[in-house]
């Protein structure tokens, strides 16, 4: 039988690192010494507020992206902080028994899920997309979001429904699938396709908040 260490090193997605502005580090998975060690004590994290945010660069004459797209795109971005937000609070997964990286798995999952659902409410309820090709920016992510959901709930099935260590060492080892999903998000879509969009994200405070330097920033579950 495969040790509680060894497969909570490989189940729980080791950690999580935010890679927007201030690239803050969430511990979410405790590789723990084996069954009965004691789980560190989580590491906290902090996503930077806007208040946080240096002054957006000032409109010049004649630039062509309109306040209604710098809009749209700070109501984009502001969705998917909604995550960014949710990921920095998952609970750490306590290996110290199978029981409990079951029922720790399942309170990181709901955080998740959580996270996700808000992320779809605001894309769902975002105005009118105004320009070209921001309706299937916002319809991809949607879409996008919503997979990734069903399968975070589908292993909260999983977790529930568990009966024995070894089918919950199974469910728990499903845990994994939607972490990675979300640690491969691009936090902006497909804003690049779109040069109006990539542009309003230069200004809108909640975009920069999110970028950061990193062009394409992402939820990353770096390996050890």
């Amino acid at each position: 039988m495969q040790p509680l260490a060894s497969f909570a090193s490989e189940v729980c997605v080791h950690r999580l690192k935010l890679r927007v502005g201030l690239c803050a580090a969430v511990a979410v998975c405790v590789i723990a010494a084996g069954c009965g060690s004691a789980p560190p004590e989580p590491r906290s994290s902090s996503v930077p507020s806007a208040a946080q945010e240096a002054p957006g660069p000032k409109r010049r004459a004649g630039d062509e992206v309109s306040e209604a797209t710098v809009a749209w795109a700070e109501d984009y971005c502001g969705a998917v902080s909604e995550l960014v937000r949710s990921v920095s609070k998952m609970p750490t997964v306590d290996a110290s028994t199978v029981q409990r990286a079951s029922e720790t798995s399942g309170e990181l999952l709901q955080v998740v899920v959580g996270g996700l659902e808000r992320t779809l409410d605001r894309l769902d309820n975002l105005d009118p997309p105004p320009v070209e090709g921001a309706e299937e920016v916002r319809r991809d992510a949607v879409a996008t979001y919503s997979a990734i959901r069903d399968r975070a709930r589908s292993v909260l099935d999983e977790l529930e429904a568990a009966q024995g260590p070894e089918a919950s060492r199974q469910a728990v080892s499903s845990v994994k699938k939607p972490l990675d999903e979300i640690g491969e998000l691009n936090l902006l879509g497909e804003f690049d396709s779109v040069p109006a969009l990539s542009e309003a994200s230069r200004e809108a405070p909640a975009c920069r908040q999110l970028t950061g330097s990193d062009p394409a920033p992402r939820l990353d579950s770096p390996r050890p």
